[in-house]
Parts: structure tokens; sequence; C-alpha cells
């Protein structure tokens, strides 16, 4: 690998594990640090490296995991960004570059998404054993239902957030990197 892929790569971790391991210990900020850190896994793309994208993705990972060892079993952070925010950015580049339909993309990532949403709901209610039984019955009676419906609806949000600091990031470090 070239010396700027590597550095960027370990720029890219080092905010990847600082925004992590705040969102395992602040827990109104877990949602945020988890879209955050998906944005700094695409650093490397600049440079057109996705070995540098999985290398910040595992590197910043690990680095969080171990910064956030008192905090792991109630914090929803690590395992939402190993399910699915770390890595989809990475995976929806790489099918964009092979020339994937977008239609196909869409539905990817729609299914992706959906999935780590029931994912972590079911760590937060098994693992972390959070009570739901105080939601209003009719939210408690589909409860499935609203996870797949947030999932969706989060899925187009993120997506659309993902392609704006996309453009942003390749504006602003092809302004630093020559």
């Amino acid at each position: 690998m070239k010396s700027k892929i590597l550095a960027l790569s370990a720029i890219s971790s080092a905010f990847i594990t600082i925004i992590l391991t705040l969102g395992s210990y602040v827990e109104i900020a877990d949602l945020s640090c988890i879209i955050l850190a998906s944005v700094f896994v695409t650093l490397p793309l600049y440079l057109k490296s996705y070995k540098g994208c999985f290398l910040a993705y595992i590197a910043g990972g690990v680095l969080a995991l171990i910064c956030s060892l008192p905090t792991i079993t109630f914090s929803v952070t690590l395992p939402a960004y190993a399910l699915f925010s770390g890595l989809y950015p990475i995976i929806k580049n790489i099918l964009t570059d092979k020339g994937v339909n977008k239609y196909v993309n869409l539905i990817i990532g729609l299914i992706w998404c959906v999935l780590a949403c029931y994912g972590v709901y079911f760590y937060y209610t098994s693992v972390t054993n959070l009570s739901i039984n105080n939601l209003p019955k009719f939210i408690f009676d589909y409860i499935l239902f609203f996870v797949g419906l947030m999932g969706v609806a989060f899925y187009f949000v993120y997506d659309k957030f993902l392609n704006v600091t996309k453009y942003v990031i390749d504006k602003n470090l092809g302004k630093i990197i020559k």
C-alpha cells in the first residue's frame, strides 16, 4: 500500500476509534456516533482504496472495542457499527464502482439495513434486558413491524447522508491532499 493510503487509513481509524468510544460511554450520543463513524470509514475512498477502507473499519472497530470494554454489554454502538454502518458505505461504493444497477444496490442496502435494525433490537432486548413492556399496547403488539418500518425510514435518510458526505469529503480532501 502507498504511504498516502496508509496515512489516511490511520487517520480514519483514529477518528473511528474516538467516535465509537465516545458513543459507547455517552448513551445519548450512540446513534449519532455510529453515523459519524461511518463517514470516517469512507475517507480512504478518496484515494480509491478499498483496502484502506477495510483497514480503517477493522482497526477502528478493534481499537474502539478495546477502549470501551467496560461498557460493551450495554452499548449498541459497536454491534451496530459492525453489522451495518461500518461495512455498508464500503460495500455500497464497491457495488456502485462495479456498475451494479442502482435499484439492485437499493434493495441490497434496504434489506441489510432492516436486518441490522432487527439485530440491534434483539440485542437491546435480550442482551441488555431492555424492557419494552411500558410501550403503548398498539406499538407493543406490532413492535417488529415498527422496527422494520423504522429501518426503512432510517435507510433512506442514511443513504442520502452518505452521498452528501462523500461529495463534501472528496471536495475538501482534494484541497488538502496533493
